[in-house]
């Protein structure tokens, strides 16, 4: 598995990877979503062919060409670019792009050295691609093992948040004091949905980017 260690912290990189139009975008767009939906902080990077940088001749440009990274700052937000003067590695651009990040998914990047789900496209899959530890194919059932199909991205996300949770992670925490409660999956999977559920009501309260927590003040003796 590929690591990258920030402190005490380590962050996951996981490839997912294919052929042109296999549905990489697609699995990574509802890996995203349903690791958003388990409060894992995720981060994400698409490999690609083409050039990206702008090469027109601005100021932007000439400072890329001096090796200076460079943040474009407008009123839609924020884009970084910086020239490739040397081999990127995965580990450095997630160490200087996605230092808070958990959980990195990288589109793309079939012969990278990084452990990979590959997306069936009905072609063989080349030799040299190593690292496959998951397949998802969008038109096949799955096993539930290694193998998945179109509708299991919340097992698939599960066992990737797994990696930096625990094998005891769970969709929702309950502690009392600072004693956590043993709740069996799908009695997690119920408090959260209660939970998000009365709080979509809320202003501001629907679809939180953010872990949420709730503190109950316990009940005074009489």
């Amino acid at each position: 598995m590929r690591i990258v260690s920030r402190g005490l912290r380590m962050i996951r990189i996981f490839a997912v990877s294919g052929f042109k139009n296999s549905g990489k975008t697609t699995l990574c767009r509802k890996l995203l979503s349903e690791l958003a939906r388990l409060g894992v902080r995720t981060g994400y990077i698409k490999r690609t062919s083409d050039e990206v940088l702008d090469d027109d001749d601005t100021d932007t440009s000439a400072v890329e060409r001096m090796g200076v990274a460079s943040a474009l700052w407008g009123t839609d937000g924020l884009c970084f670019e910086e020239a490739e003067t040397k081999p990127f590695t995965p580990e450095y651009i997630v160490s200087r792009y996605f230092p808070d990040a958990e959980i990195v998914i990288l589109e793309g990047g079939k012969y990278l050295d990084l452990p990979k789900i590959w997306v069936e496209s009905g072609e063989p899959r080349p030799a040299g691609v190593r690292g496959v530890f998951m397949v998802y194919d969008r038109g096949a059932a799955g096993d539930g093992k290694l193998r998945f199909g179109e509708g299991d991205e919340a097992i698939i996300a599960g066992r990737l948040a797994a990696t930096v949770r625990g094998s005891y992670y769970r969709s929702s925490k309950v502690y009392i004091g600072d004693r956590p409660l043993p709740m069996k999956d799908f009695i997690a999977d119920f408090v959260r949905g209660a939970v998000l559920g009365m709080l979509a009501s809320l202003k501001g309260g629907k679809d939180p980017q953010a872990p949420v927590r709730i503190y109950l003040d316990g009940e005074a003796k009489k």
